[in-house]
């Protein structure tokens, strides 16, 4: 079983490397168009992961997560736009930014997390809050521009589009990183707890909705942080980054690729947008491919008809069987020497 487990390990870490090497070479061989797409696809991870964070290792469905993706894109734009852009501003966005998101998700927890509260009221609460924000948003125009949207300049270090490339690739890797330290502490291993049976960790003496709010504080800010980013790719925020319609999103990226595994919000981010853009791309085949919401809804139910575990979860299975066999196998040639 050791062999094995070193077997797995040694193949996964020798894929990630080839997998890095790739990265690192596409700018050189790929068009302006690929190049954002795969920017895009690793700002948008971080925001499918920081989802997970709750969905996956909390059990915590909450449908207004897109008020810190939205709000770190905003809090970005209004700071270029008030302020000359430049890396301290940016660096100021950050913490603002954090603030923001931390205060926002202890507020929303303390409103949505009650005890006696059930889990559908507390979700309820949680699509209503996002829609206040929103709301605000859009009536505050001389601030957020309302629903035409706000642009704004960027600092001149990220306006080449190539370096930007390879600022999102490391952003993703430190994010996924940090992320799974999280989940790896004593803290994640609580939420999982909590996940599996919260009548049996609150019996266990675990404070059920301390860390409740200490997951979506964390989750929270890393939403944000990949608000911030996306706000400087598109040079642009609006409300729709605020609408519970860019919630779904991330909600659906971890379902493709597998609730819980953290990395699966990667897979499923990366699936999602090459599809999309593979449907764009046959518009000029067949005007029905401009309604590639249809194709991406079919994708979703087939994922979840056929892959309820998601494609890493079903990965993983893959692995767990397999090792199962193999102890199966020993078991009875141990038993057959005696």
């Amino acid at each position: 079983m050791k062999t094995l487990r070193k077997d797995i390990n040694k193949r996964g870490l020798a894929a990630l490397a080839i997998l890095f090497v790739i990265l690192l070479i596409v700018p050189k061989f790929s068009s302006y168009t690929t190049l954002n797409l795969f920017t895009r696809i690793f700002i948008l991870s971080v925001y499918a992961m920081s989802y997970d964070i709750l969905r996956g290792y909390t059990g915590f469905i909450n449908l207004g997560h897109a008020v810190f993706f939205g709000g770190g894109a905003y809090i970005g734009g209004i700071l270029f736009k008030q302020i000359k852009p430049s890396i301290p501003v940016f660096l100021l966005a950050i913490l603002v930014t954090v603030l923001y998101s931390s205060i926002g998700a202890y507020l929303m927890g303390k409103i949505a997390l009650r005890k006696g509260g059930s889990v559908l009221t507390a979700t309820m609460i949680t699509l209503a809050l996002g829609e206040i924000v929103r709301n605000t948003a859009e009536k505050w125009r001389s601030v957020t521009n309302g629903a035409d949207g706000l642009t704004f300049n960027i600092p001149e270090f990220f306006q080449n589009r190539y370096l930007y490339y390879y600022i999102a690739l490391l952003f993703l890797i430190v994010m996924a990183i940090v992320l799974k330290k999280f989940i790896m502490s004593p803290t994640g291993r609580v939420l999982l707890a909590i996940r599996e049976n919260e009548q049996r960790a609150e019996f266990l003496g675990f404070d059920v909705e301390k860390f409740k709010l200490i997951s979506l504080q964390v989750a929270g800010i890393a939403g944000g942080l990949s608000g911030i980013m996306f706000g400087i790719f598109n040079r642009f925020a609006n409300t729709e980054l605020l609408s519970t319609n860019q919630t779904i999103n991330a909600l659906l990226y971890t379902l493709v690729g597998g609730t819980g595994t953290l990395y699966g919000g990667i897979v499923g981010t990366t699936v999602v947008n090459l599809f999309q853009n593979f449907l764009l791309n046959l518009r000029s085949i067949h005007p029905i491919f401009e309604r590639w919401l249809i194709f991406s809804g079919a994708l979703y139910v087939a994922v979840v008809l056929f892959m309820p575990k998601g494609i890493v979860g079903l990965w993983l299975q893959y692995f767990e069987n397999r090792a199962r066999k193999i102890k199966e196998v020993l078991k009875m040639e141990s038993s057959t020497s005696e």
